[in-house]
């Protein structure tokens, strides 16, 4: 009886300290998942409030409540805990959230640089890292306003009927009011022939393209290849030893792996494209202080060149090796030489990491009308009319990957191959896409470019293939 007695008193033990060592872990995950939680909201508050007052030139109160509140709700109610101060003498942004306190900084020409590491003494920012985006910047700023499209008007220019309508329908609200579509802008061969937007934004808006940042620094590197400054075989491990990586630091990084495997998606690298706190990119994103190391930090997965797997992680790091390639030259100062004056745009901000590293996977700023001559770019280059990246490239770019799962992505662009993304349009067609709905879809062969903006929180409202439809029954 004593040892039948002992042994259910054991048992008893062990399950109570089981489920005391299993309360344990739940309750740390729970804290873990509310710090990851508290981080990224303030971060994602602190980086687009302060990129949509001092870059893009937008009320508080719209970002707040068309950018921010949306987003966070996507997490959970904890909006009504969010606390966040906009300091406009020092051009930053603090917010609070679940007890996570993050703050973006504002630079010029560089925009707003989030600082998941931020050091304080007595209010002022310290050095960010050897590859400090303060020591940069400089006073001067190149004014791109003198340059316009062939209108100077903010609402619509066309002279048809049925090109008003279509464009007027990408504006008309669903009847659950998430579409809100900020820009339109529609170009054949060359010239304007449409364009809308709804206030507050305007022709001379900054407006944030997200991942279309992604086929923006494949052009980057296109140049750089052109120039033979770059090649797509260059090794990922010499550039990340260049930038100080001890490569046995990278948990089995592929000494095989490329520039090529990074721009078309196939690094192999086990890199988590989800968007919920504690994942891959959004720790990047929103807790990184040097984001082109997060891809490479995770595991290698697959052989390069074997896998697609959509990575914001893996562009980053193209970024890094992107900027490796231009000798110490500031990137704005050689963007406004390559891109910004021969194409005539009028603004143009590419915002870094803390490290000084462009974010090439989401944070570009550019007006509708810029996003429509970056289009127009990747138009001509198709067609062989570009001086500045060569039509070599931009069909090499726009043609399907071999990967598996890889045919509806080149390098750095969307393609309408496999899935057709976009079935009304021809297969040809290829576009830059980003978060929220925002497109720049290029259709060569009818010499159209459209350019589609918005603050879509579920993009399947943006209905980009009725827009294509409706302008493909007009434009011939």
């Amino acid at each position: 009886m004593y040892d039948t007695v002992n042994t259910t008193l054991g048992k008893r033990a062990r399950w109570i300290i089981a489920l005391s060592l299993l309360a344990m872990l739940v309750t740390l995950r729970g804290l873990t998942f509310l710090a990851d939680t508290g981080a990224i909201g303030a971060g994602y508050t602190a980086k687009q409030v302060c990129s949509g007052v001092f870059v893009a030139r937008l009320p508080e109160r719209f970002v707040l409540e068309t950018d921010v509140l949306p987003r966070l709700s996507t997490v959970g109610p904890v909006s009504e805990l969010l606390d966040y101060e906009i300091h406009t003498d020092e051009k930053t942004v603090s917010a609070t959230l679940l007890g996570q306190e993050m703050l973006a900084a504002h630079h010029p020409r560089y925009g707003c640089t989030l600082l998941p590491d931020l050091k304080k003494s007595n209010g002022a920012l310290w050095d960010l890292s050897p590859l400090s985006i303060e020591s940069r910047v400089h006073s001067s700023r190149t004014d791109f306003f003198r340059h316009e499209m062939p209108s100077t008007n903010d609402a619509l220019t066309v002279e048809s009927e049925s090109l008003n309508r279509a464009v007027a329908t990408a504006f008309v609200e669903t009847a659950t009011g998430d579409r809100n579509t900020l820009a339109v802008v529609i170009l054949h061969r060359g010239k304007i022939v449409a364009e809308r937007y709804n206030a507050p934004i305007t022709a001379r808006t900054p407006m944030q393209g997200w991942s279309m940042n992604k086929s923006l620094m494949a052009t980057f590197i296109a140049r750089q290849i052109d120039q033979d400054r770059l090649h797509l075989d260059d090794l990922v491990s010499t550039a990340l030893e260049a930038a100080g990586v001890k490569l046995d630091s990278v948990h089995s990084l592929d000494e095989s792996l490329t520039l090529r495997h990074l721009l078309s998606m196939t690094s192999g690298f086990d890199f988590s494209e989800r968007y919920f706190p504690g994942d891959d990119v959004t720790n990047m994103l929103y807790r990184q202080h040097a984001m082109w190391r997060s891809a490479p930090a995770t595991r290698q997965m697959h052989e390069p060149g074997k896998q697609f797997a959509y990575s914001s992680g893996d562009i980053n790091t193209a970024s890094l090796m992107w900027q490796q390639s231009l000798g110490g030259e500031p990137y704005p100062d050689w963007i406004a030489t390559h891109f910004n004056v021969p194409l005539g745009l009028q603004e143009m901000v590419l915002e870094p990491d803390a490290s000084g590293v462009q974010v090439g996977s989401s944070y570009a700023y550019l007006t509708a009308r810029d996003w429509a001559r970056i289009g127009q770019l990747w138009l001509d280059a198709w067609h062989g009319r570009s001086q500045l990246i060569s039509q070599t490239w931009q069909r090499q770019a726009v043609t399907p990957g071999t990967a598996n799962n890889g045919g509806i992505y080149g390098l750095g662009f969307w393609l309408n191959t496999g899935q057709r993304r976009f079935p009304s349009a021809p297969e040809s067609t290829f576009n830059a896409g980003g978060n929220s709905g925002q497109f720049v879809v290029v259709m060569p062969e009818q010499e159209l470019v459209v350019v589609r903006l918005g603050l879509t929180l579920d993009e399947s409202q943006a209905d980009m293939d009725q827009l294509l439809a409706d302008l493909l029954a007009f434009i011939h």
